[in-house]
């Protein structure tokens, strides 16, 4: 039987999810997809609703991103069988150019810029469950990435 405690495992494991390296879309990292898009937009975040499929830059760009990200965030939950109705909202912001800390980033600069990402999950009961993880980042550039293949 489903609960809503699992939520904070659910939060942490999607959260990691979002952050590792194997997110790809299109063959290439999401993350430095978006953070290139974020430099070419000149914002230091990106925030996206994966309840609504909503952000708060150029809706285009973010579309098939944020549709890809709710689509595994809907799978994860019926893994667990729990019911979407469940959540009253899923954010996950992607800040770059961020302040080192260690217990995100690496000290070399040559990994790239630090990033953090935050996902909160609101439960229906409107407890919130919160997850940050964080790491290096270059805006995406397909001449020095190789791109997955099958692609």
């Amino acid at each position: 039987m489903a609960r809503r405690s699992e939520f904070k495992g659910i939060v942490r494991n999607f959260a990691h999810m979002l952050n590792n390296r194997n997110n790809d879309h299109l063959g290439y990292w999401a993350m430095g997809q978006l953070c290139l898009l974020a430099e070419q937009e000149n914002i230091s975040s990106v925030s996206i609703n994966l309840l609504e499929v909503e952000s708060n830059c150029v809706e285009n760009s973010l579309d098939p991103i944020s549709k890809s990200m709710r689509k595994l965030l809907i799978e994860m939950l019926n893994s667990h069988k729990i019911p979407s109705s469940w959540l009253r909202s899923a954010n996950v912001t992607f800040s770059f150019n961020e302040q080192y800390q260690k217990q995100y980033h690496y000290r070399r600069s040559a990994l790239g810029s630090p990033y953090i990402l935050t996902l909160e999950v609101t439960s229906d009961l409107g407890k919130v469950y919160k997850q940050t993880f964080g790491g290096n980042v270059n805006p995406h550039d397909p001449r020095r990435e190789q791109r997955r293949a099958g692609f």
